[in-house]
C-alpha cells in the first residue's frame, strides 16, 4: 500500500479507549484498502469487533454518526480526512489522515516550473491535500530557485500548512500568489483552488506523475458558472438546499440567505437534504425555478452540466445579493 493507515497507532487508541466495537469509515478512493486493515488491526486485537461503513464518504463533514450509534459502536475511525473546518464530531471518533508515501519527482517539479514560467509569474501559491501536504516545504525548496514560493495558513489547527479542503481554501486565498500550484490526485482539488482564487492553477498528480495546467478548465467553469447565476437572477422563486449531514448543516447560513434573499423580492423555501441529486430537485416543487446549496458548495460546481435549474453555489448566491459580479466568489 502507498498510504501509511497507522495502525499500530490506531491499535494502542483502541486499547486506550478500551473500545470494543469500532466502526471504520472511508472515504471512496480508500475503500479498497478497508478489509487489509481490518485484517492487521485483528492480529493486534483479536477481541475487538470491527465493522467497516460501506456507505459513500465524503469528507470530514460526513461522520457516520447515527449510524455508530446504530450499531453501539464504542469509537469511530475516519481515514483520509483530519477533522473539519466548521465541526467536530459528538460521537467519539479519531481521524486518521492517511498520508501518501509516494514522492513528486524531479521532473514533475521541472514540468510544473516551465509550465508557471509561461504566465511570466513571480509567486507561486502551493497547496495541497492531506495525503500530500507533508511534500510541500521540499518541492518549495526546489521551486524557490526560480520563484517566490507561499505556503498559506489554513483554516483550522487540524490541518499543515498548505493544506485544502474540496470546500475550504484558505491555505490557497491566505497567500497572494500569480500560479498556484496544487498537489493531489485527480482534478478536483486543483480546480477548487482555481475557482477560490481566480488564478492559473498547475496540477502535480503523485500517481499518475503527470503535471497539467488547468487554468482553462476553471476558466471554462467560470463562464458557465456566470451563465447559471444569471439565469437564476430572473427566478422568482428560490429553494435553499439545508444539508442533513452532521458537518453540512448550516442553519445560520441558511436563515441568512432566506432573509436576504426574501429582501431582495425572492420566494425562499428552505429544504432538508442528505444527498442531493438531480431527482432529488425533479421530485421537489416545479414551481422552484433555482436552488441555493448551502450544504457541500462541490454540488453544483461538479454536477455542472447534470442539474436542469439554476443550481448555485453561497458565493454565487452572495453575488446575486450584492449585485457585484466583478469577481467570481468560490465557495462561500
Amino acid at each position: 500500500m502507498s498510504y501509511d493507515f497507522k495502525e499500530e497507532f490506531i491499535a494502542e487508541e483502541i486499547k486506550k479507549r478500551n473500545a470494543k466495537k469500532v466502526l471504520l469509515q472511508f472515504p471512496e478512493g480508500l475503500k479498497i484498502f478497508s478489509t487489509q486493515i481490518v485484517q492487521k488491526l485483528q492480529t493486534i486485537l483479536p477481541y475487538v469487533d470491527f465493522v467497516i461503513s460501506s456507505d459513500p464518504n465524503w469528507g470530514a463533514c460526513d461522520i457516520a454518526e447515527d449510524e455508530a450509534r446504530n450499531l453501539n459502536a464504542d469509537l469511530i475511525i475516519h481515514f483520509g480526512h483530519t477533522p473539519y473546518t466548521w465541526y467536530y464530531p459528538k460521537f467519539p471518533t479519531l481521524f486518521i489522515p492517511v498520508e501518501s508515501n509516494l514522492e513528486i519527482t524531479e521532473d514533475q517539479i521541472n514540468e510544473a516550473i516551465d509550465l508557471a514560467k509561461k504566465y511570466e509569474a513571480k509567486t507561486i501559491g502551493l497547496t495541497a491535500t492531506i495525503q500530500h501536504a507533508k511534500l510541500l516545504p521540499k518541492i518549495a525548496e526546489k521551486i524557490g530557485k526560480d520563484f517566490e514560493v507561499k505556503i498559506g495558513k489554513p483554516s483550522s489547527a487540524f490541518m499543515l500548512d498548505g493544506q485544502i479542503l474540496g470546500c475550504d481554501y484558505k491555505a490557497a486565498t491566505d497567500v497572494e500568489a500569480d500560479v498556484y500550484i496544487n498537489i493531489s490526485g485527480g482534478v478536483f482539488h486543483a480546480l477548487g483552488v482555481g475557482l477560490s482564487t481566480n488564478k492559473p492553477i498547475i496540477k502535480i498528480d503523485p500517481y499518475t506523475q503527470k503535471v497539467e495546467d488547468l487554468t482553462r478548465d476553471v476558466y471554462k467553469i467560470i463562464k458557465i458558472r456566470y451563465a447559471k447565476i444569471m439565469e437564476a437572477i430572473d427566478k422568482k422563486n428560490w429553494g435553499i438546499i439545508q444539508g442533513a449531514m452532521v458537518g453540512q448543516n448550516r442553519p445560520l447560513m441558511v436563515k441568512y440567505f432566506e432573509k436576504k434573499l426574501k429582501e431582495k423580492g425572492y420566494n425562499a423555501f428552505v429544504f432538508l437534504n442528505r444527498v442531493l441529486t438531480k431527482d432529488t430537485l425533479r421530485n421537489l416543487s416545479p414551481s422552484i425555478e433555482a436552488f441555493l446549496v448551502t450544504s457541500c458548495p462541490r454540488l453544483p460546481i461538479d454536477d455542472l452540466y447534470d442539474f436542469e435549474k439554476p443550481v448555485l453555489t453561497p458565493g454565487e448566491a452572495k453575488m446575486i445579493i450584492s449585485n457585484n459580479f466583478d469577481k467570481y466568489i468560490f465557495p462561500w
